[in-house]
């Protein structure tokens, strides 16, 4: 791409040199990381990339994580990411530096003199350029003048390269169009959708067909154990009722008093022989175990508030707790049931695991069978409605659809293969295809297609022009860097030292 660049286009080149004078990258801050230091980590050509340089790119990567990922951040899980990342930038960074160079590109001295001038920083109140400030940030963040002055040419050099291979991406009125005509253009489609774990009703326990799968496929048998386990090794449960009074955080003592006297009253109820379900509809806080008579269903230790669940694994069932408070308020729990902790062995279970092997498979065999000859049906002539119908499956019909990278449908999930299929299909076409989105296989049929509103592709011209440029772009640079990357590897002249980064 290079040779193309200074073969076409020298007079785009010239313009941009003698155009180009507002550009200056500079990095503020710092600190963290790497270890400060002089030696060289990466060598890409005549430059070298040592520690302070490194450092710095690699905590602005950091920050951004942190940014993006807030408390979830987590500097050990992500030190050999951030690592790679700071390392392909720089590598890229450097390589586009030489290559601006090999274009003829330069940073007159009196250019980065002017920038250097114009830091808003380093200004003091007199509103002058304050060379003492200035050299003691330079000292701390680059570790001498010379390398600030080296670092900040080839950030200004790698500016000036991207507005040059900018020019190189035209993108005509006719793309644009077509794009946004491509774009804008929407479907409603019709899908049925066949899952391949789905449970096949009626299929018959054969013993000696289940001696046959012990006997020959223990492995799958075991593996299915394995991934069921949770099944097999049940802890001990409760299953208990509540009564609720609420208890706002801010309340003062009169309210939590008042509270718990109410409290106390429901409790008495019970005690005195009032159903303990009718006593909870009438009086709990809990909006969702109201209903149900402050029904909580069955849970494991842990589930539950830690006093709530202490106290109501240690009361025996059929007894009303004394008030329990937690964060919420005061509880009365009546405990209904308890269920011992439960290991099932794999002999416990095998053979019941075996049978549940033979009847998925025998229902995904069943689901692949019937969705071949739906397929087969719309190769024939019918349409996937016509032979969906004649299997018995559901219809699914979508709204007005656009394209989209992912190629998600509500009810379907993303399914980009299906979606780029459908875009190639004209009103009342269906697909013969059969489409696999995880467990499930779909098959989809076009209802009406609808081409891009004039008026929208207007609107939109100006901005998708720019889109479309950016693409090209980048596609540009990312082509030539990988390709001039190579060769520089290929040549020995690109050296990077992971042990060196890794510390």
């Amino acid at each position: 791409m290079l040779d193309v660049i200074r073969r076409g286009q020298r007079w785009v080149t010239a313009i941009f040199v003698v155009g180009i004078g507002s550009v200056f990258v500079f990095y503020l801050g710092g600190g963290g990381g790497i270890q400060r230091g002089g030696d060289a980590l990466i060598q890409v050509g005549e430059i070298r990339i040592d520690n302070y340089e490194y450092g710095r790119f690699r905590d602005q990567q950091e920050q951004r994580y942190r940014d993006a990922l807030g408390e979830q951040f987590d500097a050990r899980k992500y030190r050999d990411t951030l690592d790679d990342l700071t390392t392909r930038l720089v590598v890229e960074r450097a390589i586009m530096a030489l290559e601006a160079k090999a274009l003829g590109l330069s940073v007159p001295k009196q250019e980065l003199e002017r920038q250097i001038l114009e830091i808003g920083g380093f200004r003091n109140a007199a509103g002058r350029f304050d060379k003492q400030a200035f050299d003691n940030w330079v000292g701390r963040t680059y570790g001498s003048e010379r390398a600030f002055r080296e670092q900040q040419s080839r950030a200004v050099l790698v500016t000036k390269l991207i507005r040059v291979i900018r020019a190189q991406a035209v993108v005509s009125d006719g793309e644009v169009r077509t794009a946004l005509k491509r774009k804008l253009e929407e479907i409603r489609i019709v899908t049925t959708v066949l899952d391949t774990s789905e449970v096949l009703e009626g299929y018959e326990r054969d013993e000696q067909a289940i001696a046959a799968v012990l006997a020959t496929r223990v492995e799958d048998v075991s593996a299915l154990f394995e991934a069921r386990q949770d099944e097999f090794d049940v802890p001990e449960q409760t299953r208990a009722r509540h009564i609720l009074v609420r208890v706002p955080p801010n309340a003062d003592e009169a309210t939590r008093a008042e509270l718990k006297a109410k409290a106390r009253a429901a409790q008495q109820r019970v005690l005195d022989g009032e159903d303990f379900a009718a006593v909870a509809k009438q009086v709990s806080e809990d909006p969702e175990a109201k209903a149900n008579g402050g029904d909580l269903g069955f849970f494991k230790r842990g589930q539950m508030a830690p006093a709530f669940d202490t106290v109501a694994f240690a009361i025996e069932p059929g007894t009303v707790s004394e008030l329990v408070k937690t964060d919420f308020g005061y509880h009365i729990i009546w405990v209904e049931e308890r269920k011992a902790a439960q290991v099932r062995t794999f002999d416990d279970v095998k053979r019941d695991l075996a049978f549940d092997l033979l009847s998925s498979e025998a229902a995904r065999d069943e689901t692949l069978a019937q969705a071949a000859r739906i397929a087969d049906a719309v190769r024939g002539g019918q349409s996937l409605e016509a032979a969906a119908r004649a299997e018995e499956r559901t219809l699914n019909r979508s709204g007005w659809l656009r394209r989209r990278p992912d190629g998600y449908v509500l009810g379907l999930g993303a399914s980009p293969e299906l979606m780029a299929v459908a875009f190639t299909l004209e009103a009342g076409q269906s697909s013969d295809r059969t489409f696999k989105i995880g467990d499930r296989l779909a098959l989809v049929q076009v209802l009406e297609r609808q081409q891009a509103d004039p008026d929208e592709i207007e609107q939109q011209l100006q901005a998708e022009r720019e889109r479309l440029r950016n693409q090209k772009m980048t596609r540009l640079l990312d082509t030539w860097v990988n390709e001039r990357r190579n060769q520089l590897a290929k040549e020995g002249e690109l050296v990077v030292d992971m042990d060196l980064i890794r510390g």
